[in-house]
C-alpha cells in the first residue's frame, strides 16, 4: 500500500481509454491485486467495488480484478484508492513499468527474507542454552533473553510486517482472512515472551516467532512466484496493449494516446514495439513475435496486405506502417483476453466448496485455538502449556491451501494449454472433458483446412499447365472468394489488369492485352466440353479458364484435408475415445474424409437439428461428448455437449460459445488437452485430499500438545508449498511425442 499514491491520472479520458474497454456507457478494467493471497482476500476486494461497480470477478489464482463502472457517476481513482486501502495494492495493467515495480517488490521480500534469517538462527542460538543447559546463572541467562527480544524485533516487527498490516486491514474491513490467525500468533508470541523478558521469568517463544516469520515469508514469495507463473499468460496478454500510439499524418509521426487512434489511420510500429490495433499491413514484409496469442513460438513473417494482429510484436529492425481496422474491444488481443479472464474466474463446484471450507475454516481455527488451551487449564496444565497449545493450534491451521487447491491447479492447466496454443474460455470444462469417451468432429473448417487446394490441371488447347495456373493466379490475386484460396501460394510475374467479379460466374480481366475469365463452366463465353471419361471427385468445384475463343483448361479445387488429422484421431483413439464424424456435406464427400482419417463411423447430410438429435442419443446411452466444430452451423452441437472445442477461422472470438478455441488452428492441440484435463483432475483431487487430511491430522496433534509451535509453523508453510507445486507439475507436462512441434 502506498498513503501517498496519486490516483487521480487514471480519471483522465485519454489515458483511461489505453487499459478501459468501453461497454455501452459504462467502462470495463482490469487490475492486478498484488495484495491478494486468498479467498477472504478476494471478497474484501468485492466488498470495496460493490456499489459502485458492476459484474465483479476476482481471479485468486492470477490476483487480477475485473468489473465495470460508469465513468459519469464513478471515479476510477476512488476505486483504486479503495482498493489500496485495504492493502490489495492495486496494479493498472497495460499500464504502468510493471517490470520495475516487481524487481522492486522482489528486492524488499528477499530482505524481508535476510533479515528473518539471520534473526531466527541468531534467536534459536540464544535459546538453546536456556532449554539444553541447566546451571546458568542468573545474570547471563537474562542476557540471553534480552538478546532475544532485541533479536526479535526486526524478525518478527519488520520482516512479518507484511502480515500484521495485511491482519489489520481485514479486521477493519469485518473480515477474516488467513493473515489474521498468523498476527494473532506472532503477535501474542512476541508480546507474552516480551513482558516475561521484562519480568524475569517464564517461557520465552521468541523462537518460535522468529522461526513462524521466516517459513512464512519464504513459503509466500515462493508461492507467489509460482502462481505469477501459473498465471503470467493472463497478466502478458493484458500487459500486451499498449497505451500509446505512433501515427503517421501528412509525412509526420506524432505520439498520442491509443484512445485517439481511429480506423484508417496508418500506424508506425517501431523495432521492439508493440502492434497497437489490428490492421493491414503495408509496403514491406514483417517479422513478428505472435506467441502469446497463438502459441507459435517461432518468429513469423508477414507480407504487404495481410493482417497484423494487436499485442504482436515488431522483431524486425525498420519500422512498420499498418492501416488501422480493428481497434479496443474489438481486436483480437482484447477479445482472447477477455474470454481467458472469464474462463478463469468462472468457479467450477469443487472451487466453491473448497472457499466455503477455507472461509469457515478460519474463524473454527481461532475458535479450536480457545478450546484447546481452555481443556489444558481444565486437565490442570499450568498457563505455559495452554499458551503453546492455543499457538500451536494458531500456526498449524492451513485453510490456504484448501482455497488453493482447486484455482493454482486451474491456473496451471490453463497456461500450459494457453502456452500449447489453446484457450480455456471455460476452466470449469476441464474437470468433464477428463472423463470424455466420444467425440463428435464436423468435417468442413474441422478435419478439412479453409483453405482450398488445387486438386488437377486438365489443359484443353493443349497449353502448359505451369502457364496456364499462373494466369488463373493473376486473376485471383487479391480475391477474398474461398476458391482463391488455392491459387494464394502460386508465384507470378503476371500482372492483371480491368478486373471484373460478377457474383456466382466468376472473374474476368486482361493479361498481355488478352482478355481471359476464369468461373463457374456455365457462365464461360464459350462451351466447355469435359474430356471423355472425366468425373469431378467427390465434395470438389471444377472452374473454368477461358479466352474470347476457346476454353483453355479446367481446374479442379477441393477442400484439403488437415494435414495432422489422421494422427490426431489415432491419438485419441490410444487414449480409448470413441470417434465420430457428423457432416452436412453428400455421402461421397463424408464417407473418403471419414476413411482417410480413419474414422469408421461417420453420417452425412446432417442438419444442425441432426447433429444435435445425434448428440443427445448418444448423451442417453450414457456417453460424455466433446463436440469439435468450426462454430458456424455447428453452434447446437458446440452449445450441448459435455465440452465443446472450436477452431478459431469459425466464428469472431466474443460470439463463439466454445469451452475452448484452438487458436493455433490444428487439431494437433487436441490429445494434450485431453492429458492437461486428466492430469488437472488428479492434481485438484490429490491436493484436496493433502489439504484436508493435513488439517485433519495436525489441528488434534496442536489440540493436545504433541505438536511444538515451531513444527506447527513448519508445517504450515509446506502445506501451502506442496499444493502449490503439485499444481505446477501441470506446466511441465509434454506433448504428445508424435504430434510435438
Amino acid at each position: 500500500m502506498n498513503e501517498s499514491r496519486d490516483w487521480t491520472v487514471y480519471d483522465r479520458p485519454d489515458l483511461r481509454a489505453g487499459f478501459g474497454t468501453t461497454v455501452g456507457s459504462s467502462c470495463e478494467v482490469m487490475l492486478a491485486l498484488d495484495g491478494m493471497h486468498c479467498a477472504a482476500c478476494a471478497s474484501r476486494a468485492t466488498k470495496q467495488l460493490s456499489g459502485q461497480a458492476s459484474d465483479i470477478h476476482i481471479n485468486v489464482a492470477a490476483r487480477t480484478a475485473r468489473f465495470r463502472f460508469d465513468p459519469r457517476t464513478t471515479r476510477l481513482s476512488a476505486l483504486l484508492a479503495a482498493l489500496d486501502g485495504a492493502g490489495l495494492d492495486p496494479r493498472i495493467l497495460a499500464s504502468e513499468n510493471s517490470a520495475e515495480r516487481d524487481k522492486k517488490a522482489r528486492r524488499m521480500a528477499f530482505a524481508r527474507i535476510g533479515v528473518a534469517t539471520i534473526c531466527a538462527m541468531q534467536v534459536m542460538m540464544l535459546a538453546w542454552p536456556t532449554y539444553f543447559v541447566a546451571d546458568i546463572d542468573a545474570g547471563t541467562k537474562a542476557l540471553l533473553r534480552g538478546a532475544q527480544l532485541v533479536l526479535s524485533i526486526p524478525g518478527v516487527l519488520w520482516a512479518g510486517w507484511p502480515f500484521f498490516a495485511n491482519a489489520w486491514r481485514a479486521i477493519r474491513s469485518r473480515r477474516l482472512d488467513m493473515d489474521v490467525p498468523v498476527a494473532l500468533a506472532l503477535s501474542t508470541a512476541f508480546a507474552a515472551s516480551t513482558v516475561r523478558v521484562l519480568l524475569g521469568s517464564g517461557e520465552l517463544y521468541f523462537d518460535t516467532a522468529t522461526m513462524f516469520v521466516w517459513f512464512l515469508t519464504v513459503g509466500r514469495y515462493l508461492e507467489g512466484r509460482s502462481r505469477a507463473r501459473a498465471s503470467e499468460r493472463l497478466r502478458l496478454l493484458a500487459g500486451r496493449r499498449a497505451l500509446t500510439a505512433q501515427r503517421r499524418i501528412n509525412g509526420q509521426v506524432e505520439t498520442i494516446p491509443i484512445g485517439q487512434l481511429t480506423l484508417g489511420d496508418v500506424a508506425v510500429v517501431a523495432p521492439g514495439d508493440t502492434v497497437p490495433a489490428d490492421g493491414t499491413l503495408l509496403e514491406r514484409a514483417a517479422e513478428l513475435d505472435e506467441a502469446l496469442l497463438s502459441g507459435e513460438s517461432r518468429p513469423q513473417l508477414r507480407q504487404p496486405g495481410q493482417t497484423l494482429l494487436a499485442g504482436t510484436l515488431n522483431l524486425g529492425s525498420a519500422p512498420l506502417l499498418l492501416k488501422v481496422e480493428r481497434l479496443g474491444a474489438n481486436t483480437v488481443l482484447a477479445q482472447i483476453t477477455q474470454l481467458l479472464d472469464h474462463g478463469e474466474t468462472r468457479k467450477p463446484k469443487l472451487q466453491q466448496f473448497a472457499d466455503r471450507i477455507a472461509g469457515h475454516f478460519i474463524a473454527a481455527v481461532l475458535a479450536l485455538a480457545a478450546i484447546g488451551a481452555a481443556l489444558a487449564l481444565f486437565r490442570g496444565a499450568s498457563g505455559d502449556v495452554a499458551f503453546g497449545i492455543a499457538l500451536a493450534v494458531l500456526v498449524a491451521s492451513c485453510p490456504c491451501a484448501l482455497s488453493l487447491a482447486v484455482p493454482v491447479a486451474l491456473a496451471a492447466a490453463t497456461s500450459r494449454l494457453a502456452r500449447g496454443g489453446v484457450l480455456v474460455a471455460n476452466a470449469s470444462a476441464l474437470q468433464p472433458l477428463a472423463t470424455i469417451d466420444h467425440v463428435l468432429f464436423d468435417k468442413t473448417g474441422t478435419l478439412t483446412d479453409n483453405r482450398m487446394q488445387l486438386i488437377q490441371i486438365l489443359p484443353l488447347a493443349g497449353g502448359d499447365s505451369a502457364t496456364l495456373v499462373r494466369i488463373a493466379a493473376a486473376l485471383e490475386r487479391g480475391s477474398r472468394h474461398p476458391l482463391a484460396s488455392a491459387f494464394a501460394d502460386i508465384a507470378t510475374p503476371l500482372q492483371a489488369g480491368q478486373l471484373t467479379h460478377v457474383a456466382g460466374s466468376g472473374i474476368s480481366g486482361i493479361i498481355a492485352g488478352q482478355r481471359y475469365r476464369l468461373g463457374a463452366l456455365d457462365a464461360a463465353p464459350v462451351p466447355v466440353g469435359l474430356p471423355p471419361g472425366f468425373a469431378s471427385p467427390a465434395d470438389a468445384t471444377v472452374i473454368a479458364l477461358s479466352d474470347d475463343q476457346q476454353p483453355l483448361a479446367l481446374f479442379v479445387i477441393g477442400a484439403r484435408l488437415r494435414a495432422e488429422a489422421t494422427a490426431v484421431a489415432a491419438e485419441l483413439r490410444r487414449r480409448g475415445l470413441r470417434l465420430e464424424l457428423l457432416s452436412g456435406d453428400a455421402e461421397d464427400a463424408v464417407h473418403a474424409v471419414a476413411q482417410a482419417v480413419g474414422i469408421d463411423d461417420w453420417r452425412a447430410r446432417q442438419t444442425p437439428a441432426a447433429k444435435l438429435a445425434r448428440l443427445q442419443a448418444l448423451r442417453a446411452d450414457g456417453h460424455r461428448l466433446l463436440a469439435v466444430g468450426d462454430g458456424l452451423n455447428d453452434a447446437p452441437l458446440l452449445a450441448a455437449a459435455d465440452v465443446s472445442a472450436c477452431m478459431p477461422q469459425g466464428a469472431a472470438l466474443t460470439q463463439s460459445k466454445a469451452d475452448l478455441l484452438l487458436l493455433g488452428d490444428t487439431l494437433s492441440l487436441l490429445p494434450l488437452t485431453l492429458d492437461v484435463a486428466r492430469a488437472t483432475q488428479a492434481r485438484i483431487r490429490e491436493n484436496l485430499w493433502w489439504a484436508l487430511g493435513y488439517n485433519l491430522l495436525v489441528l488434534p496433534l496442536a489440540m493436545s500438545g504433541t505438536l511444538p509451535p515451531w513444527l506447527a509453523a513448519a508445517g504450515m508453510s509446506a502445506s501451502s508449498l506442496l499444493v502449490v507445486g503439485n499444481a505446477l507439475r501441470l506446466e511441465r507436462l509434454p506433448s504428445p511425442p508424435s504430434l510435438a512441434s
